[in-house]
């Protein structure tokens, strides 16, 4: 494996003395595993396959550290199709943050219902984390407004009870935009949106710029039964939660139940085990849109997730 220094998950080149940012390197996330599930070992740049728009692309770099400090964005869902699970979801806020943030790491934590609040901003303060999570409940009495409020982008037909894509999106651009390293958002919630100014793909597009991974953490309560456009709660979990968690990298997992901590052990996992995969696309494709990006790896027995694209430079 080719390791290569700390400024290669900064973006920057050192030249003549100077610090650059290096704006068109392309840096990808990948989480690879063997039949069993477990993180496969020992890999090299010559067992992965990158393609941008079918384009093969060479890997630079190729780099895996299990010690690099983690970011984590916590995203609970506090609504009233949730209320049958938030003391639950309290619960597992403080057990994540026991079980997976370590010395080095730093989180925060929005709750999502009306409008997301920030209830512990960016810290590595297990304590801070812990009084944050500690108001986790349905009055959202607590915390700070996060993104744009939803009475004034979208007055005429104002707030819904779930701005759930407002929260992905502002904990990107707000928060994992200026993060470098290993990051992920934890969404805890049954995936149904009603009233963001923000869409599911512009959620989507603004994680793949951060560079961030997405899990979610699916609970759905089957007595809360209301459609929206003949589309079923159930349905909206699956769709929405699915392909926020697929385009970016991630996973769902659906009901975890009594399975919390081995939820979490996976989670934690993937993300200490991580890829990074490194290539710059050729000055023609610098063109400022989307791309569509493919990772596989030559052996037949292990899975590869990354992200499913990434937004070029333009420069």
């Amino acid at each position: 494996m080719r390791r290569v220094p700390i400024a290669f998950w900064l973006g920057l080149s050192a030249l003549h003395g100077q610090i650059r940012v290096d704006v068109n390197l392309v840096a990808i996330a990948t989480e690879v595993t063997d039949a069993s599930g477990a993180p496969a070992r020992n890999l090299r740049a010559e067992d992965f396959e990158v393609r941008d728009n079918g384009r093969a692309q060479k890997i630079e770099y190729l780099w895996q550290e299990q010690d690099l400090p983690l970011t984590i964005g916590l995203l609970i869902d506090v609504s009233g199709s949730q209320s049958a699970f938030i003391e639950q979801h309290r619960r597992a806020a403080a057990q994540f943050l026991s079980q997976v943030i370590g010395p080095k790491d730093r989180a925060f934590i929005v709750t999502v219902g009306t409008e997301p609040r920030l209830v512990a901003d960016l810290t590595g303060s297990i304590d801070a984390l812990r009084r944050g999570a500690e108001h986790i409940d349905a009055t959202q009495s607590a915390g700070t407004q996060f993104g744009e409020s939803c009475l004034q982008t979208i007055p005429v037909r104002g707030c819904g009870g779930t701005a759930l894509w407002n929260a992905v999106y502002a904990s990107a651009r707000q928060k994992m935009q200026w993060v470098q390293g290993r990051k992920a958002l934890i969404v805890v919630s049954d995936g149904f949106d009603t009233g963001s100014p923000h869409t599911l793909p512009d959620a989507i597009e603004a994680v793949q710029e951060s560079g961030t991974l997405v899990y979610a953490i699916k609970y759905v309560d089957p007595g809360v039964t209301p459609a929206m456009a003949g589309i079923s709660r159930r349905q909206a979990a699956q769709r929405g939660m699915e392909r926020l968690t697929d385009e970016t990298g991630g996973y769902t997992f659906p009901d975890p139940g009594d399975r919390l901590s081995g939820v979490f052990d996976a989670i934690e996992t993937d993300l200490r085990n991580q890829y990074v995969l490194g290539f710059t696309p050729p000055a023609a494709s610098r063109d400022g849109r989307y791309h569509k990006l493919e990772v596989k790896v030559r052996r037949r027995d292990l899975t590869v997730r990354a992200r499913a694209g990434y937004y070029a430079s333009s420069k």
